[in-house]
């Protein structure tokens, strides 16, 4: 006989007595099945309906022979079951082995119902394992899966349910945060799904008025039951925290979603573009992106993340002593210092001659690129896209929408409060670098030339800084928008404030704006009202059913994609000594003799 399997010991007997009882009640006779399914299943025996109806519940132990017996018959003039017959004692075995006929796919999700609730995650491999643990009873993996979709589905709603849901959505966002952007597109005879555009007024607010000039542009394919790409722009606030602008789902990736994506962003900003600095957006410049902002920002630098190029440069040449040139390459702040480590790598080998013509540095290096990215050269959406589609791709897409909200809202919370407890000019990541350039600053004689110029002199070479102006002829404070340790130098021989002249983005004022409005929540579904109107905003009409798209997900096992979390870590920049010359150090750090 199986560990697992019962025989009928006194113990058994009283658990019965205890669980069960002549009198007691149910609410309604699914509850009453549901409680003699899971009686049967803990005391391991076969439970056989033998009668089932709108007045009576009658069942048995399937062993013949045995006496167990219970009827649960209606209550007159209430709803509810009592039983009035039970027949508590078990005189056979019971189940011998570890499969059972009530674990059904319904028992099997009302039994993972409040681990999925906290984990949607949760996989069917582990709960099989943690039925047979907990319950002493097999299953198969195909019912843990089916058990979980259908745990899933009344926890959430289905993934069908969830496209049919868009409209009225994306109506509440509009109504409970005026200002916002929420349209959803259907495509075809059957109203499949196409797009859907979200962008929260307090996100928009924020981006315009106090992050710097730059967007990073990415997306993430779903791997849900339709399938799907989510789409994103994200800027960064200035304490270099990703800050999501706008979010698109769209039914496949393709030149035309990306165009529309780019226009809808275009929208979004309106006018206020023109009153903004030029735009800097980094992406990883597919063909697609590429005509989406020639088409839609024309005016903007669309550079590489530099990521995306140095793996390319890595993988194409695997050569430890090219890539670490490469990087002293990519950091060189002028064309001269560029040009000379090229010279390097080409000495190395001559193929880095047609790579460099496949990624032109005008599109990446520091030297050449005409954009400015105040240091930041990485995309952190793409680590934050793959996260939100390891998460929500169990969920239908509305509910993923809200989950993303939810993540939305707890951010600017917490930001919103760490911004009211900052009492310094700038943020604590900028704070540490001018204190940095200040200290390194002490390394340099100063010669003032008139009340806006001066002459930093090292043993390295001379820099001309004018602080009217906030130029540096080593051009790292024009790159980075911070003072260098030339700008600090001069800065601090005429008794000025370092830390005033960082960009106003890099402020603690600033920060407190970027998170200054509320993302309002919205109400659970079951207070929408769908009106058989058009919806404000453009997309379909409320009225509309919406189906899912045609994209479905193939049976099997979907190939994944191993993303090392070392990837999405800023690469760090390789210092180079101003007077050894030698790498890994820098010049205040410098042992070597005078």
């Amino acid at each position: 006989m199986a560990d697992h399997a019962l025989t009928v010991p006194d113990a058994s007997l009283s658990l019965v007595e205890r669980t069960l009882a002549i009198g007691q009640e149910f609410p309604d006779v699914e509850t009453c099945r549901r409680t003699l399914k899971d009686i049967a299943i803990s005391l391991h025996f076969d439970l056989r309906i033998v009668k089932s109806d709108r007045s009576r519940f009658i069942a048995k132990c399937s062993k013949e022979g045995c006496p167990w017996r219970v009827h649960v018959a209606k209550c007159p003039g209430v709803s509810t079951f009592s039983i009035r017959t039970l027949h508590g004692e078990h005189t056979c075995e019971g189940v011998q082995n570890l499969h059972h006929q009530q674990a059904s796919v319904g028992w099997v999700a009302r039994s993972v119902e409040a681990r999925i609730r906290d984990n949607p995650r949760y996989k069917p491999k582990e709960i099989l394992q943690d039925i047979r643990d907990q319950h002493g009873v097999a299953v198969s993996y195909m019912q843990a899966w089916r058990g979980k979709e259908r745990s899933m589905a009344a926890l959430h709603g289905t993934f069908e349910e969830g496209y049919r849901l868009l409209p009225a959505y994306c109506e509440q966002i509009r109504k409970t945060n005026p200002g916002s952007i929420a349209s959803v597109f259907a495509t075809g005879p059957e109203n499949c799904f196409h797009r859907l555009f979200i962008s929260y007024r307090a996100s928009i607010y924020g981006f315009i008025n106090a992050c710097r000039p730059l967007l990073e542009l990415d997306r993430a394919h779903l791997k849900g039951k339709y399938l799907g790409t989510i789409l994103c722009a994200a800027a960064v606030d200035a304490d270099n925290a990703l800050f999501p602008l706008a979010i698109g789902i769209v039914d496949v990736e393709s030149d035309e979603n990306w165009m529309w994506f780019m226009s809808e962003l275009r929208k979004l900003l309106g006018v206020n573009t023109d009153n903004m600095p030029r735009l800097t957006i980094l992406s990883e410049r597919q063909r697609g992106i590429v005509e989406a902002v020639e088409t839609h920002f024309p005016s903007a630098f669309h550079g590489f993340c530099l990521r995306y190029v140095s793996e390319n440069f890595r993988d194409t040449f695997k050569n430890t002593k090219l890539v670490n040139i490469f990087w002293n390459a990519v950091y060189a702040l002028t064309t001269v210092e560029f040009e000379t480590k090229i010279s390097e790598m080409v000495e190395i080998s001559q193929e880095v001659i047609p790579w460099f013509q496949q990624f032109p540095p005008q599109l990446w290096a520091i030297a050449y690129f005409e954009g400015v990215r105040y240091g930041h050269f990485t995309l952190g959406v793409t680590e934050l896209l793959y996260n939100w589609a390891l998460e929500c791709h169990e969920l239908p897409i509305a509910q993923m929408m809200e989950h993303i909200r939810h993540l939305l809202v707890s951010w600017f919370i917490e930001r919103r409060d760490m911004g009211m407890r900052l009492t310094s000019i700038l943020v604590p990541s900028t704070e540490k670098q001018i204190l940095e350039a200040i200290a390194d600053a002490r390394c340099y004689q100063v010669l003032r030339a008139n009340e806006v110029e001066f002459e930093i002199v090292s043993t390295e070479r001379t820099n001309i800084v004018d602080i009217r102006s906030r130029i540096c002829s080593c051009r790292r404070w024009q790159l980075y928008g911070l003072p260098c340790a030339h700008a600090a130098a001069a800065l601090l021989s005429c008794g000025q404030n370092v830390h005033l002249f960082a960009e106003p983005c890099f402020t603690v004022a600033s920060y407190r704006e970027t998170y200054s409005q509320m993302i309002n929540p919205i109400p659970d579904k079951s207070r929408w009202k769908e009106p058989g109107e058009g919806a404000e905003g453009g997309g379909a009409k409320l009225d509309m059913t919406i189906r899912p798209p045609k994209t479905r997900r193939p049976p099997g096992r979907p190939k994944k994609k191993v993303l090392r979390v070392e990837n999405f870590k800023r690469p760090k920049r390789i210092v180079q000594c101003g007077r050894c010359h030698l790498l890994g150090h820098s010049q205040k750090k410098c042992t070597a003799p005078i």
